[in-house]
C-alpha cells in the first residue's frame, strides 16, 4: 500500500508541471480572447463616435443653431411661422432673399455633411435597422437639393417636398450620449460632463 501511495505521489509530481502548464495556457488563452474582444468593442465604439455620431451631432446642432439665428435675425415677428409666411407671400422679399442665402451658404452645407455621415457610415449604426428619423433627414436633404437647383434656374417660388425632421436633434443627442457612456464604460471610467 505504501508503495502504491509513493507511486501515485511520484506520478502526480510528474504530471503537476503539465497540469500547471495546461492551466496557464488556458488562462492566457481566455485572457487574450477577452482582451481582443474588448479591444474590438472599444475600436468599434470609437469609430461610431468619430465617424458617425460625432459628425452627425455637430452638424445637426450647428444647423439648429444657425436656423434659430436666421429666424431671430430675419423673421418679421421672430417666429418660424412668421418667417415662412413672409417668404411664401413674397418670394422676392428681404426675408426670402435671406432664406435662400442662409440655405445655400450655411444650412444646406451642414445638412449635406449630416446626410453624408449617415449614408457613408450606415454600417456603424447599432440597431438592426436604420431609424426612420435618419432616413427622413437624408430624404429631406435630397429634396432641398432639388429646390435649390430650381432656385438657380430662376424659380424662387420652390419649396422642398419634405420638411426638416426636427426630432432628429434629440435623437442624435441621445445616441451620442449613449455611445460616449458605452465608450467610457469600456475604457473603465465615467464621463465627467453631461451631454
Amino acid at each position: 500500500m505504501k508503495n502504491e501511495l509513493t507511486e501515485a505521489l511520484d506520478a502526480m509530481k510528474k504530471l503537476s508541471p503539465l497540469l500547471l502548464a495546461g492551466a496557464g495556457y488556458l488562462f492566457t488563452y481566455y485572457n487574450s480572447k477577452v482582451g481582443k474582444e474588448r479591444e474590438a468593442q472599444i475600436d468599434r465604439v470609437n469609430e461610431q463616435v468619430k465617424d458617425l455620431y460625432g459628425p452627425l451631432l455637430s452638424c445637426v446642432t450647428a444647423s439648429k443653431s444657425a436656423f434659430d439665428a436666421m429666424i431671430r435675425q430675419h423673421s418679421p415677428d421672430g417666429t418660424k411661422a412668421g418667417f415662412v409666411r413672409a417668404i411664401r407671400e413674397n418670394p422676392e422679399s428681404g426675408e426670402a432673399i435671406a432664406y435662400r442665402q442662409w440655405m445655400k451658404e450655411v444650412l444646406q452645407p451642414l445638412n449635406d455633411k449630416a446626410a453624408n455621415a449617415i449614408v457613408d457610415h450606415i454600417d456603424l449604426i447599432e440597431a438592426s435597422s436604420v431609424d426612420p428619423l435618419l432616413l427622413k433627414l437624408v430624404a429631406y436633404v435630397k429634396t432641398v437639393r432639388v429646390m435649390m437647383s430650381r432656385w438657380e434656374a430662376g424659380n424662387i417660388n420652390e419649396w422642398a417636398a419634405l420638411t426638416y425632421p426636427d426630432e432628429v436633434l434629440p435623437f442624435v443627442v441621445a445616441e451620442f450620449k449613449r455611445m460616449k457612456e458605452r465608450q467610457a464604460h469600456l475604457l473603465g471610467f465615467q464621463p465627467h460632463s453631461k451631454l
